[in-house]
């Protein structure tokens, strides 16, 4: 078999390789990620297909296992496997310690969407995360940022700065706001 994409499998053809370079890659924000962590609904596979080789994932939907084509480049692929897995590895790291940001009354955004609740939170296994949530009278969510271990390398301020470029001011509670929040610089292990 003649392979026209030899560049795109710079490591060969060992799907193993490219998973754990996706592990390597995910452990720079999540640095207790495992294997074990990984969805159990997704494989992956180097396969030929129309006379190259490609990226294949394999995912069970019930009974069965759907099949699709990645014809991506390595770095592609393997921020795939990370998007296809990041929200298992981040469940499988439990909650230990939450610290509420107050909230002033009354917080919107839009027309009728109101803050409900802004935690940061620290993980049993390591790592921090924010979680905020917002809603209305018929509808709400919740979204969770984990906070990259580098953020906490230098000051308490720098920590804010990188923070606000990461989640920008969320409903006007911006770097501004937290920085004057009680017991929080000390929560994030930051020093008075």
């Amino acid at each position: 078999m003649t392979d026209i994409n030899d560049e795109k499998f710079p490591w060969g053809y060992d799907i193993a390789v490219y998973l754990e370079k996706a592990l390597e890659r995910l452990r720079i924000t999540h640095p207790w990620a495992e294997f074990a962590m990984f969805s159990g609904d997704f494989s992956y596979t180097i396969e030929e297909e129309d006379g190259k080789r490609v990226f294949v994932r394999y995912a069970r939907a019930g009974k069965t296992s759907v099949r699709a084509v990645r014809d991506l480049n390595a770095a592609a692929f393997i921020d795939s496997v990370i998007d296809d897995n990041v929200h298992d590895v981040e469940r499988a790291n439990p909650v230990k310690e939450v610290f509420d940001i107050p909230l002033p009354p009354g917080i919107s955004i839009g027309s009728d969407w109101v803050l409900e609740k802004y935690q940061f939170r620290t993980h049993e296994l390591g790592g921090c995360s924010s979680m905020i949530q917002a809603g209305n009278r018929v509808t709400g969510g919740n979204r969770e940022f984990f906070i990259p271990p580098d953020f906490f390398r230098g000051t308490y301020d720098d920590f804010l700065d990188r923070y606000n470029g990461m989640v920008p001011g969320i409903f006007g509670l911006d770097r501004d706001y937290l920085e004057k929040v009680p017991g929080f610089r000390e929560f994030l292990g930051f020093s008075s």
